[in-house]
């Protein structure tokens, strides 16, 4: 354990008042009024004599009795090998003896400095030094450039570079540039993240929520790994996706979630459906910034009396448009119809029901046309007919 010199209490110039009794009789002594220190500056060095942190005030008042500094617009520095490493600020603070623990409120924020500075935010922190701990239990964010995570309880551990998120931590996450609100918050019972190295972990079952004018998508996983610097978040199977106002849904494996491109994305299978379609692909990609869902290396999209396959199949589901391209081939009960062609368009409407067209496009059908009977036995059947 890292071994600390003393305190020391720099410009006090104690401001008391006294009171002289003039009268014969006894009176009790009036209570002792806590000294008003111009300013307060608390310094600590580690063992080797290189800075620790330390805590500056303009003005503090002191209770000998109970051993307390009330300080007024603390500001305090922690530092690491000799150099400032975190900033800490508040509207108020309470030092307990020689700064076993220091309890900051009203607008504290801790500012973690760096190439990635990360701000704490709390109404309420207690800091013990000693520990390399602060507890942050009221209102406790972290926020980034792009990242913001709100709990209802936090431990940021100094030296570990950990944050401790509990009580159903929410993280968000939006695009250079956009507005902090998150096209998806994740949600939560516990997470860990390390914010100078940017590494993720909740082992926990987790619930994301995406809402825009015309949908709510919902996202659930058995947990969450990943890495916020390097830009994503693996989701842990089994995953879900749900469109419960349009009855949509896909069942996949563990699933990348590219925070900086808005991108959910699997190499492992995936099933899907909408309403009474049904389709599966080896690989998916759903993008949440255009609401489009792709069926990657070979896809089947099943319908009452139709079924398609293609190399690829893309879904606009705001819009409904569809789109199958390389090799497609569709299959109609109707005649035993096969149609082949290099590219199909269609429209999904919101009963569910896919239409679909070759616009422009070489089309190779084939169909069979019933057995037309000529009387008692005859039944030669017809030959198919190819265009």
């Amino acid at each position: 354990m890292t071994r600390f010199t003393p305190l020391r209490l720099l410009s006090l110039s104690a401001l008391t008042t006294g009171l002289v009794g003039c009268t014969t009789a006894p009176k009790a002594p009036p209570p002792e009024e806590p000294f008003v220190f111009r300013a307060l500056d608390l310094r600590q060095r580690d063992a080797l004599g290189a800075p620790a942190w330390e805590l500056l005030s303009p003005e503090a008042r002191y209770d000998i009795v109970r051993q307390l500094a009330q300080a007024r617009q603390p500001r305090g520095t922690i530092y690491k090998q000799g150099r400032p490493h975190i900033t800490i600020g508040a509207r108020s603070g309470t030092v307990i003896g020689d700064g076993q623990a220091i309890q900051l409120e009203g607008d504290v924020e801790i500012t973690l400095l760096g190439a990635n500075p990360v701000r704490i935010t709390g109404d309420q922190v207690r800091w013990i030094p000693s520990q390399d701990l602060m507890v942050i239990d009221r209102r406790p964010s972290a926020i980034d450039r792009r990242t913001r995570i709100q709990a209802g309880l936090a431990r940021y551990r100094i030296k570990a570079d950990q944050l401790e998120l509990r009580g159903t931590p929410v993280l968000e996450h939006w695009q250079q540039g956009a507005a902090p609100s998150a096209p998806l918050r994740v949600q939560t019972a516990w997470l860990n993240w390390r914010p100078e190295q940017g590494d993720l972990v909740a082992r926990e079952p987790v619930r994301g929520v995406r809402r825009d004018a015309s949908s709510q998508l919902e996202l659930r996983a058995q947990g969450l790994q990943g890495n916020i610097r390097r830009g994503f978040v693996d989701l842990q199977a089994p995953v879900q996706v749900r469109d419960p106002k349009r009855q949509g849904w896909l069942n996949a494996s563990t699933t990348r979630w590219a925070i900086n491109d808005q991108l959910l994305s699997s190499d492992q299978p995936v099933q899907g459906g909408f309403k009474a379609l049904r389709g599966q692909g080896k690989r998916w990609r759903v993008n949440l910034a255009n609401s489009t869902v792709a069926l990657d290396d070979g896809c089947r999209v099943e319908q009452p009396g139709e079924r398609l396959s293609a190399s690829q199949c893309l879904w606009n589901w705001p819009t409904g448009r569809f789109q199958a391209k390389g090799a497609v081939e569709l299959d109609r009960s109707t005649y035993s119809q096969r149609t082949r062609a290099g590219l199909l368009l269609g429209r999904i409407g919101a009963d569910g029901v896919a239409v679909f067209t070759a616009p422009g496009s070489r089309v190779n059908s084939r169909f069979t046309i019933p057995t037309q009977q000529r009387g008692p036995g005859a039944a030669r059947r017809s030959d198919p007919v190819q265009f």
